[in-house]
């Protein structure tokens, strides 16, 4: 009985201490479109979540999820045409915090998937979908929970000024 006590209060805090290891991150991302891709489209927006783990008191690894939209206009004459673009990226990361105070400015970089599909609002069909392998270097400040962070997502055809306002739920 001792034994078996012993075993599970250390399966138990094991698990905790594993656990605290892991934390989430949610947030608004607004997207500024650079190049030819800021020719056709003019602003994106969207929201992202990444589930990451602590390697050490400095690095993470995540896995962002993020869903973006980008809106375009074109107004010719007496018809009007607003196109609009949907993002999806899934993107494994690594972050380094450069310190473990409550002000920490961290650096990054994902590499991962992105799907892309255009829709045409005025009477056109919808899209095609592309998918892409892109990556993004990011950098910003954790202010406590708050993450105040910039990305350049270079992604072929579709390259973008990312910024991020997110904050750290669950541990960390």
């Amino acid at each position: 009985m001792k034994k078996l006590f012993l075993t599970v209060l250390a399966v138990g805090l094991f698990g905790y201490s594993s656990m605290a290891q892991a934390h989430l991150e949610l947030g608004l991302n607004f997207n500024s479109p650079a190049g030819d891709f800021g020719d056709q489209y003019d602003l994106g927006v969207g929201f992202y979540l990444e589930p990451k783990y602590a390697m050490n008191e400095n690095i993470d690894l995540g896995l962002l999820i993020s869903s973006n939209a980008f809106a375009g206009g074109d107004l010719s004459g007496s018809t009007a045409s607003v196109s609009a673009l949907g993002m999806l990226v899934i993107e494994p990361t690594v972050t380094y915090r450069f310190s473990t105070s409550s002000v920490t400015p961290y650096g990054g970089l994902g590499i991962g998937y992105y799907s892309v599909e255009g829709v045409e609002i005025s009477g056109f069909p919808k899209g095609d979908r592309e998918s892409k392998i892109g990556f993004a270097p990011r950098a910003g400040v954790y202010v406590g929970r708050l993450n105040l962070g910039l990305a350049y997502n270079i992604v072929s055809d579709f390259n973008f000024l990312q910024f991020n306002l997110g904050v750290r739920i669950l541990s960390r």
